[in-house]
C-alpha cells in the first residue's frame, strides 16, 4: 500500500491533477460511456477551497472536490490514478469526505454518478449511500451522517 497524505489542493497543482482525472475516467470512456467533461471548473474548484489530494512523495495519487454547503454536503468527484487503484486511495478519500462533512455539521452527503457505471452505485450502496432519484444519465445518492 502506498504511504500518503491528504491535503488541500493548491492551485499550481490544477494542470497535474485534470491529467490525473481524465487519466481515471479514460476506462470509462474505452467502454463508450458517454461522460461530461470531468475537469472543466476544476481550477474554480481548487481556488475555491473545494479539493482534496491524496498525494505521496511521487505526486498526486488521487482528488476528491466535496461542497459542504448545508444542510447536505455534496461529493462532485472521487478519482484515483489507474497506477494506485487498489492501494487504499479511493476508500481514505470517501471517509476523509465523511470525516469533513461531518465536522460541517452537514445532515448528509450526497452524490451523482452515472447510470453506465454500476459498479460505483454497487460500492456507493455498499458504502451506505441510497439512491434517492434519477435525472438523465445521473443516478442521485445520498447517505445520512
Amino acid at each position: 500500500m502506498a504511504k500518503f497524505q491528504i491535503q488541500r489542493a493548491v492551485p499550481a497543482q490544477g494542470a497535474a491533477l485534470c491529467v490525473l482525472l481524465d487519466a481515471a475516467y479514460q476506462p470509462y470512456r474505452d467502454r463508450g460511456v458517454a461522460l461530461p467533461d470531468v475537469t472543466d471548473g476544476l481550477d474554480a474548484e481548487i481556488a475555491a477551497g473545494r479539493v482534496w489530494i491524496a498525494a505521496s512523495a511521487h505526486g498526486a495519487l488521487g482528488l476528491l472536490n466535496l461542497s459542504l454547503d448545508h444542510p447536505a454536503a455534496h461529493l462532485i468527484n472521487v478519482a484515483v490514478s489507474p497506477g494506485a487503484k487498489g492501494q487504499g486511495v479511493g476508500g481514505a478519500l470517501i471517509r476523509h469526505a465523511l470525516a469533513l462533512a461531518t465536522s460541517a455539521g452537514c445532515g448528509s452527503l450526497d452524490l451523482a454518478t452515472h447510470h453506465d457505471l454500476s459498479e460505483n452505485v454497487a460500492l456507493y450502496q455498499h458504502l451506505g449511500w441510497s439512491i434517492t432519484g434519477r435525472e438523465g444519465a445521473r443516478v442521485l445518492m445520498s447517505r445520512a451522517l
